[in-house]
């Protein structure tokens, strides 16, 4: 039995913040989208390179998440347009 599930939903992006490095030096980010969720990268994940906050904040995104006990893990997303 997983500890998780993964879903796939479509949000509206009001925050990206930029959270502290991995062990490993990998960036990791915290999106707060406009129903209040929050999701984090998950560590060491090389797509999360290619995150330019300017350029998703204000943009309606379809996300992959996963939700463990702790915290919903961002998986993958993708611009769907101004929101």
């Amino acid at each position: 039995m997983t500890d998780y599930m993964t879903f796939t939903n479509t949000f509206n992006v009001d925050s990206i913040e930029r959270l502290k490095n991995s062990t490993n030096g990998n960036p990791r980010f915290l999106f707060t989208l406009s129903n209040g969720f929050t999701m984090a990268t998950p560590i060491d994940a090389g797509w999360v390179y290619a995150i330019v906050p300017d350029a998703i904040v204000g943009t309606t995104i379809r996300v992959k998440y996963r939700t463990p006990r702790r915290q919903n893990k961002l998986f993958d997303y993708e611009i769907l347009g101004i929101a």
